[in-house]
C-alpha cells in the first residue's frame, strides 16, 4: 500500500467522516461546568461501535459515571507512540432559535456539517477515528503504536479526562508525539500560503469581581449606592487597559522572515476590517503578543424594583508565559484602581505551557500536510495557542505535543465558524484535509517504507 493509495481511500472516506461527525453532534454532550452533565459516554459508546467491526479494540473509561473517556489503539512493534488527541463536550448552545440549523441537529448541507461541536472538537475525533479505521481496512504495518484519544470536560479544564487519564491511566495515554487542536489557520503572502502550527499555548485564569454598593428601593435611586452603575466604569477601564504587546514568541521573528515586515501592521489593523485570509494570523499573533482580559458573566439582583448591594462580574483571562498569578493580580488592580468598592479574587484554571520546536515531529507534520493538500511550497510559523488545551496534560508525561488541525487553503470556503457562538460549522473540505494529513501523519511516522522505518 502506498501513501497516494491511502489519500485516495482518505478522499473515499469524506462523506463518511462527515456522516460520523454529524452523528457525534447529535449527541448533545453539553459541558456547562462543573456539574456538566457532559453526557461524553454516549459519544465514546458511538465511537466504540465505529471502530468495532474493523477490529480496533477501544476502551472507555470513567472518571465518574456518564462522563466517558475513549482509548484505541492500533498496535505496532517497537517504534514511537503516536495519538491523535480530541474531546467530546461541546459548550452549551445559547437561544436555539437563533441559529440557521437547530445546534444539535447535526445537519450537512452547503458543504460543512452545522452544529455545536462540529468544529470544536468532534471533527478531529472523527477525522482520528476514520483515519484508524482507514490503516485497519489497509491492513497497513505500523512501526509503533497509533492511539486515539477523545476525552471528557475539555472545556472546564479536563478534569475528568485528559487530566484524569494522564494521572490514573498514563499507560494507556503515554506516547512520544501527539497532534491536538488548537493550530491549522492559513495565512497568505503573494501567491503562497501558510500554515500555523502551534508550538505552545496560553494559561487561563478566572478573575471574579465584586462591586459593593449599598441597596435600597428602586423608586429611590438616591437613596441608595447603586453598584450596578459602578460596573460600567469596570468594563469600560478593563476595555481601555493598556498593554504592551510582548513579542518573545517566536512567530515573531518568523513573521519578519516570510513577509520582510513589522509585524506591528498585523497587530495594529482591526479584526472586523481585514480581509478573510488575514484574520487567521492576525488572531495568532494577538494572542501571541498580549494578554487578554475578556468579561463573560454578570449577575446582580434578585428583583426589578429593588437595587441590589452588590454586582459580580467573571472575566476570563488568558496569560503569556511568563505572567504568573502575581503578575496579573497587579494588572487588574492597576486597571481598576480608583473604583470605589472593588474586590478582585484571582483563580487559575489552567497553567501555560509548550513543547520543543523545531523537532523532526514537526518536520513529519509538514510533510503530511504538503501531502494532504498536494503543495510542496507551503510557508510555516510556529504558533501559541490563545485556548487551553488538554495537551499540558500529555506534555508532563513528556509527550511533544503540537496543536494541528489543518484547514482548507482557501479561507472562503476552509474555515471553521461558530466556535462557541451561533451557527458553528465545518466546511467538509477542511474535513478532507485533516483527515488525509491524520492519514500521511501515520504514514510518515509509523510506517516501514525500503526497509527502514523515518522514526525509531
Amino acid at each position: 500500500m502506498t501513501l497516494d493509495e491511502l489519500l485516495k481511500r482518505a478522499d473515499d472516506c469524506v462523506d463518511e467522516t462527515a456522516d460520523l461527525l454529524a452523528e457525534l453532534v447529535r449527541i448533545p454532550s453539553v459541558n456547562a461546568g462543573e456539574s456538566g452533565p457532559g453526557n461524553e459516554t454516549e459519544v465514546c459508546q458511538h465511537l466504540a461501535r465505529k471502530l468495532a467491526p474493523e477490529g480496533i479494540q477501544s476502551q472507555i473509561l470513567e472518571a465518574v459515571p456518564g462522563r466517558g473517556n475513549l482509548v484505541a489503539r492500533i498496535e505496532g512493534r517497537t517504534g514511537p507512540r503516536l495519538l491523535y488527541m480530541s474531546h467530546t463536550d461541546v459548550v452549551p448552545a445559547e437561544d436555539a432559535s437563533e441559529w440557521r440549523f437547530p445546534p444539535f441537529a447535526g445537519a450537512v448541507a452547503d458543504g460543512y456539517v452545522h452544529g455545536r461541536g462540529a468544529a470544536d472538537c468532534k471533527d478531529l475525533a472523527a477525522a482520528g477515528t476514520m483515519a484508524l479505521i482507514i490503516l485497519a481496512r489497509s491492513r497497513t504495518t505500523l512501526t509503533g503504536d497509533l492511539i486515539l484519544a477523545a476525552a471528557a470536560d475539555e472545556e472546564t479544564g479536563g478534569r475528568l479526562g485528559f487530566g484524569w487519564l494522564a494521572q490514573e491511566h498514563a499507560d494507556l495515554v503515554g506516547a512520544d508525539y501527539a497532534v491536538n487542536e488548537g493550530g491549522g489557520a492559513t495565512f497568505h503572502v503573494g501567491d503562497r500560503t501558510g500554515y500555523i502550527l502551534n508550538t505552545g499555548e496560553k494559561g487561563r485564569l478566572e478573575a471574579s469581581v465584586r462591586v459593593q454598593g449599598r441597596g435600597g428601593h428602586a423608586a429611590a435611586p438616591w437613596a441608595a449606592d447603586n453598584p450596578v452603575e459602578r460596573l460600567g466604569e469596570v468594563l469600560s477601564r478593563l476595555r481601555q487597559h493598556k498593554q504592551l504587546p510582548d513579542l518573545s514568541h517566536p512567530v515573531f521573528q518568523a513573521v519578519r522572515e516570510v513577509f520582510a515586515a513589522d509585524v506591528g501592521r498585523f497587530l495594529r489593523t482591526p479584526y472586523d476590517l481585514a480581509s478573510k485570509s488575514d484574520r487567521g494570523l492576525i488572531s495568532a499573533l494577538r494572542g501571541a503578543a498580549y494578554m487578554t482580559i475578556a468579561p463573560t458573566l454578570v449577575a446582580a439582583g434578585v428583583k426589578s424594583n429593588a437595587i441590589p448591594p452588590a454586582c459580580h462580574l467573571t472575566c476570563d483571562i488568558r496569560t503569556l508565559p511568563g505572567q504568573t498569578r502575581t503578575y496579573v493580580e497587579r494588572e487588574m488592580a492597576t486597571a481598576l484602581a480608583g473604583v470605589n468598592g472593588v474586590e478582585i479574587t484571582i483563580a487559575q484554571t489552567a497553567e501555560t505551557s509548550a513543547s520543543p520546536y523545531p523537532t523532526a515531529f514537526a518536520e513529519a507534520l509538514k510533510r503530511a500536510t504538503a501531502h494532504a493538500v498536494a503543495r510542496a511550497d507551503l510557508l510555516w510559523l510556529p504558533g501559541l495557542t490563545a485556548g487551553f488545551t488538554d495537551s499540558r496534560f500529555v506534555r508532563r508525561l513528556g509527550t511533544t505535543a503540537y496543536g494541528f488541525a489543518p484547514q482548507a487553503l482557501d479561507p472562503d470556503t476552509g474555515t471553521p465558524e461558530g466556535v462557541h457562538g451561533r451557527d458553528e460549522r465545518m466546511p467538509i473540505e477542511s474535513l478532507r484535509v485533516l483527515l488525509r494529513m491524520l492519514v500521511a501523519l501515520a504514514w510518515e511516522m509509523l510506517v516501514v517504507r525500503r526497509g527502514k522505518a523515518r522514526f525509531a
